[in-house]
């Protein structure tokens, strides 16, 4: 294992001249844009997965104990960079997202490193890609690059139709609300021992329109991150526990879902739900 200093930060040792080379990155569901050879101490496979007004980001260092590092360069675009400046020195108009070198983690894991923006746009796709920071400033050619939406996500639990005030909730806003409310997105029943999700427009005829698809059963929310299929709609549809559900919400706006558990009996049931929201319009990028 390297050395690390009194903040967990990895120590090298700088002792051969170093030629750096390039690798490239991809963020809805992540993709990846761009990517280059390998080479030593250039980051390399990285990661980025899209959570609420964030992107958590891991990549590998590729970079032996005995070269001293300073750290890394985060760069946050609004276009891709990758296929013009990725093996080559960025112009000084192109800045890192992080002005001070980020150190790394605190894991003593030295063959990778993690770290989490925050406070970012949702529903504005950025390219991301990183690089490694010498102590003379210098700095390695580019990581892969990757294009990433950040999208509200999160859980609620539902509760029986007329049951309670958490028997509604809207995607936009984020919240519950009534299943008779203007903005709810969805509500859910019980009938002949069947459980249902419907759409509002089904309690009124002036209420939000939802439509829905089954996608079966899945490990998590983050199963099928990406979808390009036909849309199935249906206004009501039967919900099981461990499965996913597809969500086209009245405005036109997607949002996945899945049933974690499903508990009570009666007007005391309930849904244990999971979603992620896409606020772009017609888009399936999770």
């Amino acid at each position: 294992m390297p050395q690390t200093n009194g903040t967990g930060n990895h120590m090298r040792r700088l002792l051969i001249p170093l030629l750096v080379a390039p690798i490239i990155a991809g963020c809805g569901a992540p993709r990846k844009i761009a990517e280059g050879p390998q080479t030593e101490c250039a980051p390399s496979n990285l990661s980025a997965k899209p959570v609420d007004q964030g992107i958590f980001l891991k990549w590998n260092t590729n970079c032996p104990d005995s070269i001293l590092l300073s750290g890394y360069y985060i760069y946050l675009q609004d276009k891709p960079i990758y296929e013009k400046y990725g093996m080559l020195d960025l112009p000084s108009r192109i800045k890192p997202f992080n002005s001070t070198a980020y150190p790394g983690d605190t894991d003593p894991e030295a063959s990778f490193e993690t770290m989490t923006i925050e406070n970012l746009e949702n529903g504005m796709e950025y390219f991301i890609s990183v690089r490694t920071v010498f102590p003379d400033r210098t700095i390695s050619i580019s990581s892969n690059e990757m294009g990433v939406i950040c999208r509200p996500e999160g859980e609620f639990e539902l509760a029986y139709r007329y049951a309670g005030l958490n028997d509604g909730f809207s995607f936009a806003l984020g919240e519950h609300v009534r299943a008779d409310a203007e903005e709810n997105d969805l509500y859910f029943y019980n009938k002949d021992d069947v459980d249902y999700i419907r759409s509002p427009h089904k309690l009124n005829g002036f209420l939000r329109n939802s439509r829905f698809d089954s996608l079966g059963k899945t490990k998590d929310i983050y199963h099928y991150p990406e979808l390009d299929y036909r849309f199935t709609p249906v206004e009501t549809m039967p919900v099981r526990e461990g499965e996913s559900y597809l969500v086209r919400t009245a405005d036109n706006r997607f949002a996945k879902i899945r049933i974690e558990k499903i508990t009570g009996e009666g007007k005391e049931r309930s849904l244990k739900v999971k979603y992620i929201y896409q606020t772009i319009e017609d888009l399936m990028r999770f």
